[in-house]
């Protein structure tokens, strides 16, 4: 098990410790002005990279400590490694929270779309991974209860309201008097899907988070783990404390791509939700190296669900609370209606036996990344 684990631990503290290093002695030159204020393109993007680096750095220290802590607080609490992968999740989308609030004062627009767009990276990541989980003889994976019963509600949720907002910005298109979303519209449409993600951390925690009897294989195991509150707290203070400082180190290089390297919004979008989600692929990647499933699963699959019902509307509110704007365009427009099929299609094949195979993984890979392709090359922006 994890905390067994030791060379694993030494391993992701020298990285993370590697990181944190780097990221302050970019800070002292910042401060120290050693760094010109205007390079020229190729110190520019070796800059960048440093500061990507450090940022991915942090970020997985941050990812070991942030599995560590919530595997001890599951142990403690008796939970499924679903519930506690969940809470894991919600924990490890600061540093997107971090890139969202910085790039919302440069530019509102990119920060909307790097929400958006993370939800069809998330779901590439969610259709390939589901090409590695363990099938039985007839190669089906069962999913977990929380994902088949209320994952799936919410999935019919997400798809409503994609279709929803994608009509209403197609209708809008046709005509003048209505070319934006203003605070007002933005921050109702925050309110009501932070109201939808309550309701379903409500539904996960009530219903849950205590397996029967029959179900205890699936507890973590609160005897092999430190389920102290300073064994806990320790490890979501470094979990946090990294994230934060990773997601920041991350957003400026998230900065110089969009205003000084000058890349295009949708595919900058992309790349910088890529590396947004960074820290949820390699909780994933770990946890599954671990056979800790529950967790996994409930990262890689609310790499979708909580960024549209939590970052996205995070976003929205972070947009009318700085006095910007969404503009209606056919970037907008079709960033939205497209997360309808994405929504729609992970509901009709979790809902028809529970299970996903191979067949099905390679659907999902095929319709994502046509999805993908359409917003690369024929979104415009």
């Amino acid at each position: 098990m994890a905390e067994a684990h030791q060379k694993g631990i030494a391993a992701w503290a020298w990285v993370m410790l590697a990181g944190f290093v780097l990221w302050v002695a970019l800070l002292a030159a910042h401060l120290l002005h050693l760094i010109p204020e205007k390079l020229t393109l190729g110190p520019l993007i070796a800059l960048s990279a440093l500061q990507l680096l450090a940022g991915l750095a942090l970020i997985q220290g941050a990812c070991e400590a942030l599995i560590l802590g919530v595997e001890r607080l599951g142990a403690r609490f008796r939970w499924d490694s679903f519930i506690a992968g969940t809470v894991g999740e919600i924990v490890s989308t600061l540093p997107e929270f971090v890139v969202i609030i910085f790039i919302v004062q440069v530019d509102a627009l990119a920060a909307f779309l790097i929400a958006v767009v993370t939800i069809y990276n998330n779901a590439l990541v969610f259709s390939v991974y589901s090409f590695f989980l363990p099938k039985d003889v007839k190669g089906k994976f069962l999913m977990p209860e929380p994902i088949t019963r209320a994952g799936t509600e919410v999935l019919i949720a997400g798809s409503g309201i994609a279709l929803v907002l994608g009509l209403v910005f197609l209708a809008l298109r046709t005509e003048t008097h209505k070319s934006e979303l203003v605070g007002t519209d933005l921050m109702l449409i925050a309110v009501v899907l932070f109201i939808i993600f309550g309701f379903y951390l409500h539904s996960l925690m009530r219903y849950y988070a205590r397996q029967e009897e029959e179900d205890k294989a699936s507890l973590l195991d609160p005897t092999m783990r430190r389920t102290g509150w300073m064994a806990i707290g320790v490890m979501f203070v470094i979990g946090v404390l990294g994230a934060f400082l990773g997601g920041e180190s991350v957003s400026a290089f998230a900065d110089a791509a969009l205003h000084q390297i000058k890349l295009p919004k949708v595919p900058t979008a992309l790349i910088l939700a890529f590396f947004a989600g960074v820290s949820e692929y390699v909780i994933v990647y770990k946890a599954h190296k671990r056979r800790l499933m529950g967790i996994a699963l409930s990262n890689v699959f609310g790499g979708i669900t909580q960024v549209m019902f939590l970052v996205l509307p995070f976003t929205l509110a972070a947009i009318a609370l700085s006095g910007e704007i969404v503009p209606i365009n056919f970037a907008t427009t079709i960033v939205l209606l497209l997360l309808f099929p994405v929504f729609f299609v992970l509901f009709e094949y979790l809902e028809e036996d529970h299970t996903l195979n191979n067949l099905d993984a390679a659907g999902m890979v095929g319709i994502f990344v046509l999805i993908l392709y359409v917003l690369l090359f024929m979104s415009g922006a």
